[in-house]
């Protein structure tokens, strides 16, 4: 497989598939990047890479003029589709290599990828929780987070790129029933802001998206099937309104930029003013 053109940065989206991956995915073609996007299978990241060129352009505010405006169609090669496993540290690695191999350069990471609770609960009261599936829930969180950065830090130091991960407001603000969740995303906060400090000297930027609610994305939708007046007092408590992925994509795509290459370490909560 030829390598893209290497002119054009190239940004990789783990969890590329999801609402917010896509998103970040569409606006980043836009503006210029060549994108890795990640699907928990092929067919996933296929469907997702399909779904750039249709319907899902106008969702993230992107049109087809814009594409061609920026140059970026199929012919040029400015988006290819990886499926990996996330909870794999050697399908991780193979991951970044694979998207190293097509592109040749890697500037920029965003972990977007699901790391929701799988199998054992690990939600609600802490003491209705399950201990089994502690160990398996910290590894698919935090775990994968390492893994991923440790894979790609060879190549961002190359360029001086930038990694973005994903936790959330549980990870910040203290609340009941999440004290399991709090505790995984307050552990990629701690990550980020700490390999932030030791990677500047190389080039690389380092931050965290932790965002609250975030409405019109797959997650808020089953949610809203299941518990309606949680979305609704969430709605009420965010003061500038729900933030959306287009809400998000923007942050991501600055952090990533050269507007923010004296920037890093950062933990930005993106919440509509739920949380001060």
């Amino acid at each position: 497989m030829e390598p893209a053109a290497p002119e054009a940065p190239v940004m990789l989206v783990t969890g590329g598939s999801g609402s917010i991956g896509r998103v970040i995915a569409a606006q980043a073609l836009a503006a210029g990047w060549r994108v890795a996007l990640h699907g928990r299978s092929d067919a996933s990241a296929e469907r997702a890479v399909a779904g750039l060129a249709g319907a899902g352009l106008a969702g993230a505010g992107v049109t087809r003029a814009g594409l061609a405006a920026a140059r970026l169609t199929a012919a040029e090669d400015a988006v290819r589709g990886f499926g990996a496993d996330m909870t794999d540290p050697a399908a991780i690695a193979r991951l970044v290599a694979d998207v190293a191999r097509w592109a040749g350069r890697i500037d920029a990471v965003v972990d977007c990828a699901t790391t929701g609770p799988k199998g054992a609960r690990i939600t609600g009261l802490f003491a209705e929780t399950e201990p089994e599936g502690y160990g398996a829930f910290l590894a698919l969180s935090i775990g994968a987070v390492q893994h991923l950065a440790h894979a790609a830090l060879p190549w961002l130091r190359r360029q001086g790129g930038s990694f973005i991960a994903f936790a959330s407001d549980a990870g910040r603000f203290a609340g009941a029933r999440q004290s399991l969740i709090g505790a995984s995303r307050a552990g990629i906060i701690g990550f980020v802001r700490n390999l932030a400090v030791e990677v500047a000297r190389d080039g690389v930027r380092v931050h965290c998206v932790s965002p609250g609610f975030v409405a019109d994305t797959d997650s808020a939708r089953r949610l809203a099937a299941h518990n309606g007046d949680r979305v609704v007092k969430a709605a009420k408590k965010a003061g500038l309104g729900l933030p959306t992925p287009e809400d998000i994509a923007p942050l991501v795509l600055f952090l990533c930029g050269d507007g923010a290459r004296r920037i890093t370490g950062q933990v930005i909560s993106v919440n509509g003013g739920m949380n001060a």
